[in-house]
Order: C-alpha cells, then structure tokens, then sequence
C-alpha cells in the first residue's frame, strides 16, 4: 500500500507521496489520478527529504508526463515539509527547474498555508502567433523553467480547450508542448485561463501566472515595481520581483491522507 496526502493549490490538486520518482511509472500516474478509479488529482508529487529544511520535489502530471517545475506544486510540497517534517519557515526545494525557495507565512490555521515562492527568472522569447479556427492569436513566450505562451485576450473555454489541444500535438512553435495562458485585464486583476500541457484546462497554474505576470511587465502594461495580481478559476496568485527573480505568493492546503493499493497496471506489464 503507498501512503498518500491529498493537497491542493487553488483548486489544482496533487498526490503527495514519501517516494523515489523512479517508483513510478506513467501508468502508475495515470491510475492513481483516475477521478474515477483511482484517487484522482491533476498530478503526483513525489518527494525525498534531503537534510534540514531541504528536499528533493519531482512532479508528475496527470498523463503520466514529468514536467520540470509546477507552481502550485511546489507551494504544497513546502506545506507538506512543514506539516510532516517539521520543517522550519525556510525551506528549499529542489525540482527539475532548480531550487525553489519558499517562506511559510506564519499565522495560518492548520492545514492550510500560504506560501512566498522564489520562482527565479522569466526568461522572454520573441512574439509568435498561431491560427486556431481560422483566429489568430499573437503570443508572448515565457520560460518558467517550464514553456509558456501567454496571449492577452479572453476567448472562453471552447476555444482555449481547443488551442491547447493544438498546441500541444506537434505545432511546430512548441516542440516540448507548452502552457497557453489566455489573458485579459479587470480592474487591477489579470484574469487568466490556462490550459496546463500534460493536464489540460486546469484551475490554477502558478507557472502560468508567473509567466503572465513577465509577459505584462515586458509590455509595459504594469509597473515591474509593483505586485501584480493574476485571477485564475481557483483563486488569486500575487506575483512581485525580487532580487532578479519572480516570486509567487498563495495558499496550499491539505485535503485528506489515505493508502493506495500498490499495483501493477496492465500497462506496466
């Protein structure tokens, strides 16, 4: 049986277990994410303790894909550290993208945490575009240490299934797959929807509101000296830069913890 802990990130949803990355396959994935033969999540989040308010974070989506970093994950990995580990405020997580540093906030109720995460640079590509239904939609490439497409416009969520769907199946713009996160402003939010590689159209992606966030102060469309705050499905990230480096503020929460069958499945034969 594999213990597990259900957490969430504004609605985007992990399995966390004590375990090497290499004890799961992607069928092993997929079965456990099932919403309805297995636990169900958007994705699994394996992890080592690695010393003293440090530890190893390796994410895995929900197909079965191993993306190299995941925001919301990340922020869930450090409340998992803190609660089961006793872990202090600091703490670093290593991920596939390089180590994240996290700060716990204090005064939280228990379970729940809000979590300030170092997310490191943006770094910005040249604009693109790609037709979608005979529309156009012009991009801006953001690597998160994860690809990234953010397009300032608000086409609702047939259109952003679609787009997604196109991007990631072998567009020649995105040879690795990529994130769309499709934009708009309201009032002083940036209301966002995402259509997360691997997932699909997710409610929260902390990646992807890091990468709205460059992509708008790259424009000019807010000042890089102030916060800025992306609105997704699930709730609000605040994003600021610090020192260089983007960081992302929000909640992680545990749901429930529970014990998981540890079987082969026919894929794995």
């Amino acid at each position: 049986m594999i213990d597990f802990a259900k957490f969430h990130g504004l609605g985007n949803d992990f399995i966390v277990v004590e375990q090497n990355a290499e004890a799961w396959t992607a069928a092993k994935v997929r079965a456990i994410c099932d919403r309805h033969l297995g636990v169900g999540a958007d994705g699994v989040l394996a992890l080592e303790r690695l010393g003293e308010d440090h530890l190893r974070m390796v994410v895995f989506n929900q197909d079965g894909s191993r993306p190299q970093m995941c925001g919301n994950g990340v922020r869930c990995a450090a409340g998992y550290a803190h609660s089961r580990w006793n872990m202090s405020d600091a703490i670093l997580v290593e991920s596939d993208a390089g180590p994240r540093p996290c700060e716990i906030i204090p005064g939280n109720a228990p379970g729940l945490w809000q979590v300030n995460v170092a997310m490191g640079p943006a770094r910005i590509g040249a604009a693109g575009s790609f037709k979608v239904q005979g529309r156009t939609f012009d991009y801006v490439p953001v690597d998160m240490g994860n690809p990234h497409a953010v397009i300032l416009e608000f086409p609702g969520d047939e259109i952003v299934d679609r787009a997604g769907t196109l991007a990631n199946a072998a567009h020649p713009d995105f040879a690795q797959g990529v994130n769309l996160e499709f934009v708009e402003a309201r009032g002083d939010e940036w209301h966002t929807s995402v259509y997360e590689r691997g997932v699909g159209r997710t409610r929260a992606c902390g990646t992807g509101a890091c990468a709205v966030a460059a992509a708008i102060w790259n424009l000019d469309l807010a000042s890089p000296d102030a916060p800025v705050v992306v609105a997704l499905p699930g709730g609000r990230l605040t994003i600021a830069q610090r020192n260089g480096q983007i960081w992302m503020q929000g909640p992680a929460q545990e749901v429930f913890t529970g014990m998981y069958p540890n079987i082969r499945s026919n894929e794995d034969a």
